[in-house]
């Protein structure tokens, strides 16, 4: 396992991947759905994880793009992000990196 950095691997021709990073797989899930439901000139790959590091494989692809998806309900969310952070290069934070808040109201 070791930190996510945005030159590890060479680019595909044509071919984007995401890593959608967060605790509800249910919302990853509808969220991919609905980025792959979209037309696209290049392909398009989203990968699912729970919370980073990834296991170490040589066979994963480049990551492009990482979205952390925090739902504003759970503590436990926001605490898995923070975590997952520290498994980022800092030089993904140069446009490779976004965060998707979801729900809305108070921490209870």
């Amino acid at each position: 396992m070791s930190v996510l950095r945005p030159l590890d691997k060479q680019p595909g021709l044509n071919t984007a991947t995401i890593l959608l990073v967060g605790t509800e797989d249910a919302l990853l899930q509808q969220l991919a759905d609905a980025m792959l439901k979209e037309d696209c000139a290049s392909e398009l790959k989203i990968h699912l994880a729970r919370s980073l590091p990834l296991p170490s494989d040589v066979n994963r692809p480049r990551i492009d793009l990482i979205m952390f998806v925090v739902n504003l309900h759970s503590k436990y969310s926001l605490q898995n992000v923070e975590e997952s952070l520290r498994h980022v290069d800092a030089t993904f934070f140069l446009g490779k990196v976004g965060f998707l808040a979801m729900g809305e109201g108070r921490l209870s």
